[in-house]
């Protein structure tokens, strides 16, 4: 008889992110840059996250949109233990998770149907048998108009990969250790390996490269990551002909740079792209063009493109706001062929107009300077530059006084987790519905910010001192752990004054505090 875990790594929880493309805010403004109709998140709205983990980006999505119902399932009864913890102690009672399978998901008639259903770094990580059931859960339960993400590791990126990641199973099984803690064992004997000169390295040359990043990894991660019994890589026209029951439309992908076919093949290729028509092999030449390694689909239940005129208001209702990511003198963009460089005539009013508060893409087109441009071009500049960090698009209702106030409360049940040890380093920003990046030291002086704003420096100072000390960790400088006082109070004024200086106006308009 099988074992409930299904042969995936149980032993060790996973490590605890947020999925920003997972967001209502994201999908929704992904369908509008593509022509489809989105989910009026303005409006109650069901929300399903499958395969939810720690439920981090659950959580935000719910403190986000208290009028939403917003459900994690997870069979790993430690990660729905976490996130009920977490949505208690952040009184987010719009928050709900399930410990279940997919299989029981599947047979269940209670769930309900959903508007969103998102399924995150799962399809390729499951038995087949499991993720029928999956897709069986996304058919049934999507409701008409709803969206559907679903990413997964492509065949197309992991050349030569398989051998090693069964190896590296077969080693952390032998070695009853812990997953994480066979790990780097696990990469001391692959070193060995091509050390000595097995050939399969000279075969497959671009493996010891991917294995140099694997080693800087987490090695919680890399044991969900590639030490589970089932690691099944996945062609999209495979999935395209599995969804064809579950009566969704793909509609692109939430990796926005990939829905432009001028930045993500090589241009040599474009002739032979343009000439395509069926989506199968046309996204199958893609992924071949771009050694394609993960994708993020997007699938609609309803696949009607929204009307032109239709199109052109929703596009110019969309708001941007500014991510706080430095601008370089050229403005430049990663994509799947390499990088991208921005007109500067275009780019640098539009980013500049970002940047100088939110703002519409139809404030954007009626910039004197940008008169005369197509609304395909504002289309793609949205796209490359929320793909590149420099903006995200606004949520809908995420500036009510309500949704500020459950990120808040889940935002200071974040920052005590910290203080009691936890690595968490992600904070609720609900004016945009996700989530923004801090390290454990800002955190902590956020969390000071959350319970006095008015709080004085030197206090605010020695506040966030004593909260580093209670989470047992030091302030380090170089990799070294500061033992002076005087040293670490220095560093830890330098680091107040760049949050309370640099970075509280723009976490104040996204809603991180108050």
């Amino acid at each position: 008889m099988a074992r409930w875990d299904h042969g995936y790594v149980t032993d060790v929880a996973y490590t605890i992110s947020a999925y920003q493309e997972t967001t209502p805010s994201w999908l929704m403004a992904c369908a509008t840059l593509l022509g489809f109709f989105p989910t009026d998140t303005a409006r109650p709205f069901r929300y399903a996250d499958l395969g939810c983990g720690n439920g981090l980006t659950t959580l935000i999505a719910a403190a986000a949109s208290p009028h939403a119902e917003i459900w994690g399932f997870d069979f790993n009864p430690a990660h729905i233990e976490q996130a009920r913890a977490l949505a208690a102690q952040a009184g987010l009672a719009n928050a709900h998770f399930q410990e279940t399978s997919f299989e029981a998901l599947a047979r269940e008639t209670e769930a309900g149907d959903f508007d969103i259903v998102v399924s995150h770094g799962v399809l390729s990580w499951i038995s087949p048998e499991n993720r029928r059931h999956l897709l069986d859960i996304l058919g049934r339960r999507l409701r008409p108009g709803g969206l559907a993400y679903l990413s997964y590791n492509t065949t197309t990126g992991w050349s030569g990969m398989e051998p090693l990641r069964l190896l590296m199973r077969q080693l952390a099984q032998t070695s009853q250790r812990r997953s994480d803690q066979a790990v780097e064992m696990v990469f001391g004997v692959l070193e060995q390996l091509r050390a000595g000169g097995a050939t399969f390295f000279q075969a497959h040359p671009g493996l010891q490269a991917r294995l140099d990043q694997m080693k800087t990894q987490d090695p919680r991660y890399i044991a969900h990551e590639f030490l589970n019994q089932d690691w099944h890589p996945v062609m999209f026209a495979e999935l395209l002909e599995a969804m064809a029951e579950t009566k969704t439309t793909f509609i692109g992908s939430a990796t926005l740079t990939e829905n432009i076919d001028a930045v993500s093949v090589p241009q040599t290729l474009l002739p032979l792209l343009a000439d395509i028509r069926d989506l199968g092999v046309r996204e199958t030449i893609r992924d071949l063009a771009s050694a394609k390694a993960f994708r993020r689909d997007l699938w609609r239940k309803g696949g009607e493109r929204m009307a032109v005129p239709e199109h052109i208001a929703r596009l110019d209702a969309l708001t941007l706001f500014w991510t706080g990511k430095p601008a370089e003198e050229t403005i430049t963009f990663p994509s799947p062929v390499g990088t991208v460089t921005g007109q500067p005539e275009f780019y640098r009013p539009i980013l500049d107009a970002i940047r100088a508060g939110p703002v519409t893409i139809g404030a954007l087109r009626a910039m004197p300077s940008l008169q005369g441009r197509q609304i395909g071009e504002f289309v793609q500049a949205a796209s490359l530059l929320i793909s590149g960090g420099h903006a995200h698009p606004g949520l809908p209702g995420g500036d009510r006084p309500e949704a500020r106030q459950a990120a808040a409360r889940l935002n200071a049940a974040i920052v005590e987790r910290i203080r009691m040890g936890v690595d968490l380093q992600r904070l609720a920003a609900p004016v945009i519905g996700s989530s923004v990046a801090v390290s454990v030291v800002e955190a902590l002086v956020i969390g000071q910010l959350l319970e006095d704003p008015a709080r004085p420096r030197d206090a605010l100072i020695d506040a966030t001192l004593n909260g580093l000390t209670r989470s047992g960790r030091s302030l380090q400088k170089d990799g070294q752990p500061l033992s002076d006082p005087a040293a670490a109070h220095a560093l830890m004024a330098e680091v107040v004054r760049a949050v309370v200086e640099d970075r509280l106006p723009l976490l104040r308009t996204l809603g991180v505090v108050a």
